[in-house]
Protein backbone atom coordinates (compact mmCIF):
# COMPACT_ATOMS: atom_id res chain seq x y z
CA UNK A 1 0.00 0.00 0.00
CA UNK A 2 2.97 2.37 0.89
CA UNK A 3 4.67 1.69 -2.58
CA UNK A 4 0.83 2.49 -4.04
CA UNK A 5 0.73 5.98 -2.63
CA UNK A 6 3.84 6.60 -3.14
CA UNK A 7 4.03 5.52 -7.32
CA UNK A 8 0.42 7.90 -7.41
CA UNK A 9 2.11 10.74 -5.36
CA UNK A 10 5.31 11.04 -7.79
CA UNK A 11 2.57 11.21 -10.64
CA UNK A 12 0.41 13.52 -9.19
CA UNK A 13 3.77 16.25 -8.29
CA UNK A 14 4.91 15.54 -12.07
CA UNK A 15 1.54 16.43 -13.23
CA UNK A 16 1.78 19.68 -10.59
CA UNK A 17 4.75 21.18 -12.10
CA UNK A 18 4.22 19.70 -15.84
CA UNK A 19 0.71 21.99 -15.96
CA UNK A 20 1.42 25.11 -14.68
CA UNK A 21 -2.01 26.26 -15.19
CA UNK A 22 -4.71 25.92 -12.79
CA UNK A 23 -6.61 22.69 -13.42
CA UNK A 24 -10.83 23.38 -13.36
CA UNK A 25 -13.54 21.64 -13.58
CA UNK A 26 -15.68 24.80 -14.00
CA UNK A 27 -13.16 25.99 -17.07
CA UNK A 28 -16.07 27.29 -19.11
CA UNK A 29 -16.74 30.22 -16.42
CA UNK A 30 -12.99 31.15 -16.27
CA UNK A 31 -11.85 30.10 -19.96
CA UNK A 32 -9.62 33.75 -19.90
CA UNK A 33 -7.07 31.15 -17.85
CA UNK A 34 -6.89 28.93 -20.74
CA UNK A 35 -7.12 31.19 -23.38
CA UNK A 36 -5.61 34.99 -22.66
CA UNK A 37 -7.64 36.21 -25.88
CA UNK A 38 -10.81 35.40 -23.88
CA UNK A 39 -10.44 37.65 -21.27
CA UNK A 40 -13.19 40.71 -21.49
CA UNK A 41 -15.58 38.56 -24.21
CA UNK A 42 -18.39 38.47 -22.25
CA UNK A 43 -18.11 42.39 -21.93
CA UNK A 44 -18.21 42.35 -17.96
CA UNK A 45 -15.90 43.41 -14.73
CA UNK A 46 -15.67 40.35 -12.72
CA UNK A 47 -14.41 39.25 -9.67
CA UNK A 48 -14.30 35.94 -8.48
CA UNK A 49 -12.94 33.10 -6.03
CA UNK A 50 -12.47 29.40 -6.52
CA UNK A 51 -11.41 26.79 -4.46
CA UNK A 52 -10.84 22.95 -5.99
CA UNK A 53 -9.54 19.55 -3.68
CA UNK A 54 -8.59 17.02 -5.67
CA UNK A 55 -8.51 13.23 -4.66
CA UNK A 56 -10.29 13.99 -1.17
CA UNK A 57 -9.13 10.44 -0.40
CA UNK A 58 -5.30 10.51 -0.67
CA UNK A 59 -3.21 11.87 1.99
CA UNK A 60 -1.39 15.29 0.64
CA UNK A 61 -3.78 15.48 -2.55
CA UNK A 62 -3.89 18.57 -4.77
CA UNK A 63 -5.29 21.78 -3.23
CA UNK A 64 -6.01 25.09 -5.54
CA UNK A 65 -6.84 28.04 -5.37
CA UNK A 66 -7.56 30.86 -7.49
CA UNK A 67 -8.29 34.46 -7.32
CA UNK A 68 -9.41 36.11 -10.68
CA UNK A 69 -10.44 39.36 -12.22
CA UNK A 70 -11.34 40.63 -15.39
CA UNK A 71 -12.83 43.27 -17.40
CA UNK A 72 -13.14 45.24 -20.80
CA UNK A 73 -12.85 48.72 -21.85
CA UNK A 74 -15.43 49.12 -24.35
CA UNK A 75 -14.05 51.87 -26.14
CA UNK A 76 -10.56 50.48 -26.72
CA UNK A 77 -11.73 46.85 -27.26
CA UNK A 78 -9.47 45.85 -24.76
CA UNK A 79 -9.97 42.61 -22.05
CA UNK A 80 -7.76 43.30 -19.61
CA UNK A 81 -7.62 40.71 -15.96
CA UNK A 82 -5.33 38.49 -13.84
CA UNK A 83 -5.37 35.88 -11.04
CA UNK A 84 -3.24 35.14 -8.02
CA UNK A 85 -3.19 31.01 -8.53
CA UNK A 86 -1.91 28.80 -5.24
CA UNK A 87 -1.64 25.50 -5.43
CA UNK A 88 -0.18 22.90 -3.71
CA UNK A 89 0.17 18.86 -3.57
CA UNK A 90 2.18 17.36 -0.59
CA UNK A 91 5.56 19.00 -0.81
CA UNK A 92 5.24 20.64 -4.19
CA UNK A 93 3.77 23.59 -4.45
CA UNK A 94 3.61 27.17 -6.79
CA UNK A 95 2.23 30.75 -6.06
CA UNK A 96 1.79 32.72 -9.45
CA UNK A 97 0.92 35.93 -10.38
CA UNK A 98 -0.44 35.75 -13.61
CA UNK A 99 -1.55 39.28 -15.92
CA UNK A 100 -4.10 38.44 -19.28
CA UNK A 101 -4.34 41.38 -22.37
CA UNK A 102 -6.36 41.01 -25.42
CA UNK A 103 -7.85 43.01 -28.51
CA UNK A 104 -11.12 42.43 -29.76
CA UNK A 105 -11.28 43.27 -33.70
CA UNK A 106 -14.85 43.91 -34.76
CA UNK A 107 -16.03 42.28 -37.65
CA UNK A 108 -19.79 44.01 -37.61
CA UNK A 109 -21.46 47.55 -36.41
CA UNK A 110 -24.74 45.97 -35.62
CA UNK A 111 -23.65 42.04 -34.46
CA UNK A 112 -20.87 40.62 -32.15
CA UNK A 113 -18.67 38.93 -34.58
CA UNK A 114 -15.15 39.38 -33.41
CA UNK A 115 -11.56 38.00 -33.40
CA UNK A 116 -9.79 38.58 -30.41
CA UNK A 117 -5.78 38.34 -29.94
CA UNK A 118 -4.46 37.85 -26.50
CA UNK A 119 -0.92 37.63 -24.27
CA UNK A 120 -0.60 36.13 -21.16
CA UNK A 121 2.37 36.97 -18.63
CA UNK A 122 3.15 35.16 -15.32
CA UNK A 123 5.85 34.71 -12.57
CA UNK A 124 5.66 31.81 -10.65
CA UNK A 125 7.65 30.90 -7.39
CA UNK A 126 8.01 26.90 -7.19
CA UNK A 127 8.42 25.22 -4.13
CA UNK A 128 9.85 21.90 -2.83
CA UNK A 129 9.96 20.68 0.16
CA UNK A 130 12.48 17.63 0.69
CA UNK A 131 12.49 17.49 3.91
CA UNK A 132 8.74 16.38 4.28
CA UNK A 133 9.45 13.51 1.63
CA UNK A 134 8.42 10.01 3.50
CA UNK A 135 10.78 7.16 1.94
CA UNK A 136 11.16 3.72 2.28
CA UNK A 137 15.22 4.28 2.49
CA UNK A 138 15.45 7.00 4.25
CA UNK A 139 19.26 7.51 3.89
CA UNK A 140 19.32 6.91 0.06
CA UNK A 141 21.79 9.72 -1.10
CA UNK A 142 19.87 10.04 -4.80
CA UNK A 143 16.93 11.36 -3.05
CA UNK A 144 16.75 14.90 -2.77
CA UNK A 145 15.88 16.42 0.37
CA UNK A 146 16.32 20.27 0.49
CA UNK A 147 13.95 22.68 1.34
CA UNK A 148 14.22 24.66 -1.86
CA UNK A 149 12.06 27.20 -4.46
CA UNK A 150 12.49 29.26 -7.78
CA UNK A 151 10.72 31.86 -9.64
CA UNK A 152 10.19 31.53 -13.28
CA UNK A 153 8.24 33.91 -15.62
CA UNK A 154 6.51 32.68 -18.38
CA UNK A 155 4.62 33.94 -21.27
CA UNK A 156 0.99 32.44 -23.15
CA UNK A 157 -0.98 33.92 -26.49
CA UNK A 158 -4.00 32.84 -28.02
CA UNK A 159 -6.69 33.84 -30.97
CA UNK A 160 -10.75 32.89 -30.77
CA UNK A 161 -13.10 34.15 -33.27
CA UNK A 162 -17.00 34.53 -31.73
CA UNK A 163 -20.36 36.07 -31.66
CA UNK A 164 -23.27 36.17 -29.47
CA UNK A 165 -23.98 32.50 -30.19
CA UNK A 166 -20.87 30.91 -30.56
CA UNK A 167 -16.94 30.69 -30.05
CA UNK A 168 -13.55 28.64 -31.22
CA UNK A 169 -10.45 29.08 -30.25
CA UNK A 170 -6.46 28.12 -29.79
CA UNK A 171 -4.02 29.11 -27.32
CA UNK A 172 -0.54 28.20 -26.40
CA UNK A 173 -0.84 28.67 -21.88
CA UNK A 174 2.44 27.94 -21.42
CA UNK A 175 4.82 28.94 -24.62
CA UNK A 176 8.60 29.79 -22.89
CA UNK A 177 8.64 26.74 -20.86
CA UNK A 178 11.77 27.28 -18.25
CA UNK A 179 12.80 24.14 -16.81
CA UNK A 180 12.51 24.33 -13.09
CA UNK A 181 15.93 23.17 -11.60
CA UNK A 182 16.60 22.97 -7.81
CA UNK A 183 20.44 22.85 -6.55
CA UNK A 184 20.74 21.15 -2.73
CA UNK A 185 23.61 20.44 -1.08
CA UNK A 186 22.28 16.75 -1.70
CA UNK A 187 22.25 16.74 -5.59
CA UNK A 188 19.69 18.74 -8.51
CA UNK A 189 16.50 17.62 -9.10
CA UNK A 190 15.43 19.37 -12.94
CA UNK A 191 11.59 19.35 -13.63
CA UNK A 192 11.07 19.81 -17.45
CA UNK A 193 8.52 21.84 -18.37
CA UNK A 194 6.68 21.72 -21.99
CA UNK A 195 4.47 23.46 -24.22
CA UNK A 196 0.77 23.38 -23.73
CA UNK A 197 -1.67 23.61 -26.61
CA UNK A 198 -5.43 24.17 -26.44
CA UNK A 199 -8.15 24.49 -28.45
CA UNK A 200 -11.80 24.70 -27.37
CA UNK A 201 -15.30 26.01 -28.24
CA UNK A 202 -18.85 26.23 -26.85
CA UNK A 203 -22.18 27.97 -27.77
CA UNK A 204 -25.39 29.09 -26.14
CA UNK A 205 -28.82 28.65 -27.22
CA UNK A 206 -31.86 30.04 -25.94
CA UNK A 207 -35.21 28.02 -25.82
CA UNK A 208 -38.37 27.64 -23.44
CA UNK A 209 -40.86 29.89 -22.95
CA UNK A 210 -40.27 33.52 -23.23
CA UNK A 211 -36.74 32.23 -23.91
CA UNK A 212 -35.67 31.95 -20.52
CA UNK A 213 -33.72 28.59 -20.39
CA UNK A 214 -29.91 28.59 -21.76
CA UNK A 215 -28.35 26.05 -23.16
CA UNK A 216 -24.54 26.04 -23.23
CA UNK A 217 -22.14 23.23 -24.94
CA UNK A 218 -18.57 23.34 -24.92
CA UNK A 219 -15.48 21.33 -25.57
CA UNK A 220 -12.03 21.72 -24.22
CA UNK A 221 -9.09 19.82 -26.09
CA UNK A 222 -5.92 19.65 -24.67
CA UNK A 223 -2.41 18.15 -25.98
CA UNK A 224 1.01 18.55 -24.68
CA UNK A 225 4.35 16.69 -26.71
CA UNK A 226 4.43 12.54 -25.50
CA UNK A 227 1.19 12.40 -23.77
CA UNK A 228 -2.03 11.73 -25.17
CA UNK A 229 -5.09 13.74 -25.90
CA UNK A 230 -7.28 14.82 -23.72
CA UNK A 231 -11.00 16.27 -23.88
CA UNK A 232 -13.38 17.83 -21.88
CA UNK A 233 -16.79 18.15 -22.63
CA UNK A 234 -19.50 20.48 -20.94
CA UNK A 235 -23.07 20.95 -21.19
CA UNK A 236 -24.96 23.35 -18.87
CA UNK A 237 -28.61 24.67 -18.21
CA UNK A 238 -29.50 27.94 -16.93
CA UNK A 239 -33.07 28.81 -15.86
CA UNK A 240 -33.98 32.96 -16.48
CA UNK A 241 -29.86 33.83 -15.37
CA UNK A 242 -30.74 32.50 -11.74
CA UNK A 243 -30.27 28.78 -11.62
CA UNK A 244 -28.25 25.89 -13.62
CA UNK A 245 -26.88 22.96 -13.58
CA UNK A 246 -24.59 20.70 -15.85
CA UNK A 247 -22.90 17.71 -16.44
CA UNK A 248 -19.41 17.53 -18.27
CA UNK A 249 -17.00 13.82 -18.63
CA UNK A 250 -13.53 13.89 -19.77
CA UNK A 251 -11.51 11.48 -21.50
CA UNK A 252 -9.34 10.05 -18.42
CA UNK A 253 -12.99 8.45 -17.01
CA UNK A 254 -13.87 11.47 -15.00
CA UNK A 255 -18.00 12.14 -15.01
CA UNK A 256 -18.67 15.33 -13.12
CA UNK A 257 -21.69 17.52 -11.60
CA UNK A 258 -22.43 20.85 -11.64
CA UNK A 259 -25.12 23.11 -9.99
CA UNK A 260 -24.83 27.19 -10.03
CA UNK A 261 -27.03 29.54 -8.70
CA UNK A 262 -27.46 33.60 -7.85
CA UNK A 263 -27.31 33.57 -3.99
CA UNK A 264 -27.66 37.61 -4.40
CA UNK A 265 -27.95 40.34 -6.67
CA UNK A 266 -24.95 39.85 -9.06
CA UNK A 267 -23.26 37.49 -6.58
CA UNK A 268 -22.94 32.99 -7.93
CA UNK A 269 -22.36 30.40 -6.31
CA UNK A 270 -21.27 27.30 -8.47
CA UNK A 271 -19.98 23.89 -7.18
CA UNK A 272 -18.70 21.19 -8.95
CA UNK A 273 -18.26 17.16 -7.62
CA UNK A 274 -16.56 14.93 -9.97
CA UNK A 275 -14.95 11.51 -9.90
CA UNK A 276 -12.60 9.39 -12.09
CA UNK A 277 -14.08 5.81 -12.66
CA UNK A 278 -11.06 3.74 -13.14
CA UNK A 279 -9.01 0.87 -10.52
CA UNK A 280 -7.37 3.52 -8.54
CA UNK A 281 -11.18 5.18 -7.75
CA UNK A 282 -11.32 3.59 -4.18
CA UNK A 283 -8.05 4.90 -3.39
CA UNK A 284 -8.06 8.84 -4.54
CA UNK A 285 -11.44 9.74 -3.99
CA UNK A 286 -13.93 12.73 -5.71
CA UNK A 287 -12.91 15.81 -6.31
CA UNK A 288 -14.59 18.82 -5.33
CA UNK A 289 -14.66 22.68 -6.84
CA UNK A 290 -16.61 25.88 -5.21
CA UNK A 291 -17.15 29.46 -7.11
CA UNK A 292 -17.80 32.50 -6.12
CA UNK A 293 -18.37 35.38 -8.48
CA UNK A 294 -19.60 38.79 -8.86
CA UNK A 295 -20.75 40.51 -11.47
CA UNK A 296 -19.33 44.49 -10.92
CA UNK A 297 -20.78 45.58 -14.19
CA UNK A 298 -22.11 44.10 -17.39
CA UNK A 299 -23.11 45.28 -20.80
CA UNK A 300 -25.26 41.98 -20.87
CA UNK A 301 -25.44 41.00 -17.15
CA UNK A 302 -25.80 37.32 -18.46
CA UNK A 303 -22.46 36.12 -19.08
CA UNK A 304 -20.41 33.30 -20.73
Amino acid sequence: MKHLFTLIFILIAGQSFGQQLPLFSQYHQNNFVLNPAMTGMDESMVAGVTLRRQWQEMPQAPETAAVAFRTFLDDYNIGAGGYILADRTGPTSLISLNGLYSYHIDFDNWYTRRLALGLSFSLAQYRLKGSELVLDEPDDPAIFTNNVSQILPDLGAGAVYYTESFYVGLSIPQAISLNVRFNGDDGVSNIRRIAHFYAMAGGKFITGADDHIDIEPSLWIKYAPHSPLHANLHLEFTYDNLIGAGIGYATDNTLQGQFNFMIAERLRLGYVFGAQFSRWTNFLGGNHEVMVSYVIDSKRFSVW
